[in-house]
């Protein structure tokens, strides 16, 4: 396992055989943007639009609004203490499934396209199996892969333990999927899409008029954006000097990282 690809330049380029680098975008798209069958054809538009804009895109997916939660009462119906060794690998149908639909919507409107799954392309991690940490993932293959497609499927939240255990990032752990494989990639613009448009000083569906912030320092966004982004992936991203975006579908957002400048 790598955690970096050689064939991505320091700009978060992809080397295409029929031309020069292309650019790169990680875009992750959460249950709250993905709530129900009809969200993934919006979603699919957006990503078409990317690419048609000459980008390769990595596009990570959490499960469809609610899967999860079904999930866990199922699991809990019929045995009240799962072990965290056997959650893993039930949560992570709903993260295949939403793959599945967002590949089929792609395909629809003639965007190529392929999907991924843990047993295909695991994120290896350690710790917790509830709540892990990423420490590889095989960057030249999905590089490989994104050289065949012009969007490949990621599922969030989900990898394989160093035991191959199936293991999980925690709540919100889609947003250090995407974080994690940026980095992996070497400067791909990571986009985490939300049902609003960037973090903002307080909820903006009961404070109408309120303005995202237009940029902010990762330490403002774990003490500020803490319903917004991952704790653990603002963290993540701090580590290793990553600015990354947080936006609404087609919205301009916030930016994360260095100095903060307060609401735009």
């Amino acid at each position: 396992m790598v955690t970096l690809a050689r064939e991505m330049s320091r700009s978060g380029g992809l080397e295409c055989a029929a031309g020069p680098r292309a650019p790169v975008s990680v875009l992750k798209f959460g249950s709250s943007v993905l709530e129900c069958p009809a969200d993934y054809p919006r979603v699919a538009d957006a990503l078409r639009a990317e690419t048609a804009a000459g980008r390769k895109v990595v596009a990570v997916v959490s499960a469809m609004g609610g899967t999860t939660d079904a999930l866990l009462a199922a699991a809990r119906a019929v045995a009240p203490n799962p072990p965290d060794s056997l959650m893993g690998a039930l949560l992570a149908t709903g993260e295949d499934a939403s793959v599945a639909l967002l590949v089929l919507a792609l395909a629809a409107r003639g965007v190529r396209a392929q999907g991924m799954c843990a047993s295909r392309l695991p994120i290896v991690t350690r710790g917790a199996l509830d709540d892990a940490d990423p420490v590889a993932v095989d960057a030249a293959q999905l590089g490989a892969a994104l050289r065949e497609s012009d969007v490949v499927v990621f599922p969030g939240f989900v990898g394989v333990d160093v035991t191959g255990v199936p293991s999980l990032l925690g709540r919100g752990g889609s947003d250090l999927t995407a974080l994690f494989l940026g980095h992996a990639l070497g400067g791909a613009e990571v986009r985490l899409v939300k049902d609003v448009d960037g973090v903002y000083p307080a909820d903006p569906r009961t404070n109408p008029g309120i303005e995202a912030y237009d940029e902010m320092s990762w330490g403002e966004a774990i003490r500020v954006g803490g319903e917004i982004v991952q704790g653990k992936a603002v963290e993540f991203a701090a580590r290793h000097r990553m600015r990354f975006r947080v936006a609404g579908l087609g919205g301009r957002g916030t930016w994360v990282g260095m100095g903060g400048r307060g609401a735009g």
